[in-house]
């Protein structure tokens, strides 16, 4: 089934990526009520059940972030999305480095429902290593605008 990401609302959207994301690690993510997040959406701690693999899941504190916009056709290289220091980008790498400082993170996750081309990807995945200085295996990024089928 195609469906439009962008009809739906934040909350909405934020509660999709809970679903999946229990699905992908596993029943005991939990997700946060809206408000300061300190960039957590949600958080799952074990050792994840499918993602990125079953034969080699990742283990620690997994955070989940999810980004929504109603705009139809928006892009992840867009430069409100990843263009710089006040970027969506730009403020969760901030974001992830308080997170990091606590030791309150070992693996990172983003959704969006924004296209994402390769080369975006890999530039925004290259970036957050680099200056949060967390491993690239270690960070995912899924475009739901890019699923046709849910």
């Amino acid at each position: 089934m195609k469906y439009a990401y962008e009809d739906l609302n934040s909350d909405q959207f934020e509660t999709l990526i809970v679903f999946l994301c229990q699905h992908l690690l596993g029943i005991s993510v939990q997700g946060f009520s809206r408000g300061p997040d300190g960039g957590r959406d949600a958080k799952f701690v074990g050792t994840a059940e499918l993602h990125p693999s079953k034969a080699s899941p990742w283990i620690g504190t997994i955070i989940i972030q999810a980004k929504h916009t109603n705009g139809y056709n928006r892009h992840f290289s867009e430069a409100d999305f990843s263009g710089g220091v006040n970027s969506i980008v730009g403020k969760e790498i901030q974001r992830i480095k308080k997170l990091l400082h606590s030791k309150q993170l070992d693996h990172y996750m983003l959704f969006a429902n924004r296209r994402l081309a390769g080369n975006a990807e890999s530039d925004i995945r290259a970036q957050i290593s680099k200056e949060c200085g967390i491993p690239e295996g270690s960070i995912t990024y899924a475009a739901l605008s890019n699923w046709k089928y849910f």
